[in-house]
């Protein structure tokens, strides 16, 4: 009997970025858009990994998409030095979205999957299984540039609850939108510490995509590649 089968999954979640592409497509387009502005590119980084951290100390206002590309503005604002002013956080959040969001439009149609990954996916839905991606980003056309859109019955990007994973709220908006059980879900992501932390504190079971021979306490299971995720899950 199959993972999915013996433990009564009805719905396969999954990251998008490093897990369904690999982490060093992921990487250099990344570090593409650390340009034309370096320091803008090394704020943005850092603002990223601190809003993970003050997320869990302040909620977000509105918990929206609008509250947290107002809040990212204002982190980017404070290591910049500037008032944090409407003025100045329009003018900054700009900056933001041509350099980052905008490029990664354009760059991530190149994107190519991994090897066996749409194989699987076809599989999971010939079980019945529901198909949910959930990514720290927006979306943009990453589903058709990889050939599952046809596959995936929910797409979301966690920005648009106004918080980034691990953050429990941000699984609780994944959550609303599947609409099972959390111990019905089985949630695939690369990294331990955003996919596998936080589905697991929300009840999910978890599973780690990496060739990795650490322990992963958190992980229910760890994968080195979609073939052997075929084999130990379907």
């Amino acid at each position: 009997m199959s993972f999915l089968a013996s433990q009564g999954i009805k719905a396969l979640c999954l990251d998008i970025d490093g897990t369904l592409y690999s982490k060093r497509m992921l990487n250099w387009r990344m570090f593409r858009s650390s340009f034309p502005s370096l320091r803008l590119g090394l704020y943005f980084n850092a603002v990223r990994k601190e809003y993970r951290e003050v997320q869990e100390i302040e909620p977000t206002i509105p918990a929206s998409r609008k509250g947290l590309l107002a809040r990212q503005a204002s982190l980017v604002l404070k290591r910049y030095g500037m008032q944090d002013t409407p003025a100045n956080q329009a003018k900054i959040a700009k900056r933001i979205d041509k350099q980052f969001y905008k490029a990664w439009e354009r760059s991530f149609l190149s994107i190519k999957p991994h090897a066996k990954m749409r194989e699987a996916l076809v599989m999971a839905r010939q079980e019945g299984m529901v198909i949910a991606v959930f990514s720290d980003f927006p979306l943009a056309d990453k589903l058709k540039t990889l050939g599952i859109d046809d596959l995936v019955d929910i797409a979301l990007s966690a920005e648009d609850s106004g918080y980034l994973k691990p953050s429990k709220k941000a699984f609780a908006y994944l959550l609303d939108h599947v609409q099972v059980q959390p111990n019905e879900i089985l949630y695939v992501g690369d990294s331990y510490s955003k996919d596998c932390k936080g589905s697991k504190q929300s009840g999910m079971y978890s599973c780690l995509l990496s060739s990795s021979k650490k322990v992963y306490t958190d992980a229910d299971l760890v994968v080195g590649s979609w073939k052997e995720f075929i084999s130990l899950v379907l």
